[in-house]
């Protein structure tokens, strides 16, 4: 490589030109600038520059996690969601500088009990030697090291095997087997319930939002009016998914039709926990509906999504419908529907329960 400053510029700076080649991978280098006019200084930074390529070349040929993270964390052409930047950084921290081909499952499972740990005398024993409340304790950890340790790893993981050349081989990456629970939803009854008890409109609002259209909650806050036009609402992408039109159904429509004050967005809060501790803030006002309709309280807005989906399957729908309906990105997510077996097959979003009455709005 040379330094030499550029005939097609009135500039005095150098600029590096050539090929740099290590190890039997060559880079090719044009009109990189060295910031200065000086040539002794550009000769610097030329030097400094190839370590540069050597380091980089180096970490290419065989890259630790903590290279290949970044690397995943900054592709434009698949990214990486906020949260997800998040877990993998989080890992990091524990993995560093370990190569990619030496991490394997028993390394993962192990990092992932360290992150997380849990008693012996529940990780290691059988599940007939557990009780149900131990079972679900195991399972709910075991969750969570499957989302946030398992799921950033593999990604990582695949991203290095998919580079060419590439920087590990691909493998299977395991994930703990949890307990198999029915899907929390709400019945009929109970969603009428909570339409019917004093409570702030705008989680009335929200819960028939969420139950007839399917939206995650995070999904629901970013709907603005303007994104409802001819009958359907356009909800933006979620969770790494695609943007997508759902239709909008008849008592959807008789409750959005009750706004007077409109704004940009349909709902006050902007994040779930906004105002958490507050008389304002969205899962108070949630609780406090469902503690004055008798509802458990374990039905939180995410379960609204499941509730759409239990109900779509209860009216007819098929996985396929569900799925592109819902805007689920794998069809393992909407499976755990599959035991909902319909009677009959009818149309889709007008087909939800359709109970005109409508309670009464403080």
């Amino acid at each position: 490589m040379k330094i030499d400053r550029r005939k097609d510029l009135k500039s005095k700076v150098y600029y590096i030109n050539g090929t740099y080649t290590y190890q039997d991978i060559k880079k090719v280098i044009k009109n990189k600038s060295t910031h200065t006019t000086n040539k002794s200084e550009a000769k610097s930074y030329l030097e400094w520059f190839k370590e540069q390529l050597k380091n980089e070349i180096v970490g290419f040929k065989n890259p630790d996690f903590r290279y290949a993270a970044d690397k995943k964390m900054k592709d434009t052409f698949k990214p990486t969601s906020l949260k997800t930047d998040n877990l993998i950084k989080k890992v990091v921290e524990h993995i560093g500088d370990v190569k990619l081909r030496k991490i394997d499952n028993e390394f993962i499972r192990e990092l992932g009990f360290k992150m997380y740990p849990m008693d012996d005398s529940i990780k290691y024993a059988a599940d007939t030697d557990l009780s149900e409340q131990e079972k679900l304790k195991r399972s709910s950890r075991l969750n969570t090291i499957n989302r946030n340790v398992i799921c950033p790893i593999s990604l990582v993981l695949h991203y290095g095997a998919k580079q060419n050349p590439k920087w590990c081989d691909y493998m299977v990456v395991d994930r703990f087997k949890l307990i198999d629970r029915p899907s929390i939803y709400f019945t009929y009854e109970e969603f009428d319930k909570c339409l019917e008890v004093e409570a702030l409109f705008q989680i009335k609002l929200l819960l028939v939002f969420l139950c007839y259209t399917g939206a995650r909650l995070q999904e629901a806050l970013n709907v603005k009016w303007s994104d409802i036009k001819d009958g359907k609402v356009h909800i933006w992408e979620g969770k790494g998914d695609k943007p997508r039109e759902v239709y909008i159904h008849d008592r959807l429509k008789s409750w959005l039709d009750r706004v007077n004050d409109r704004g940009i967005y349909i709902f006050q809060w902007r994040k779930a926990w906004d105002n958490k501790k507050d008389s304002e803030g969205l899962y108070f006002n949630w609780r406090e509906m469902l503690r004055n309709a008798d509802v458990p309280l374990n039905k939180l807005p995410h379960k609204c999504r499941h509730t759409f989906a239990t109900w779509g399957r209860k009216a007819g729908w098929s996985l396929e419908d569900l799925q592109e309906i819902g805007g689920w990105k794998d069809k393992k997510s909407v499976e755990v529907y599959a035991h909902i077996m319909p009677e009959t097959k009818v149309s889709r979003i007008m087909e939800l329960p359709n109970d005109q009455k409508i309670a009464n709005f403080p």
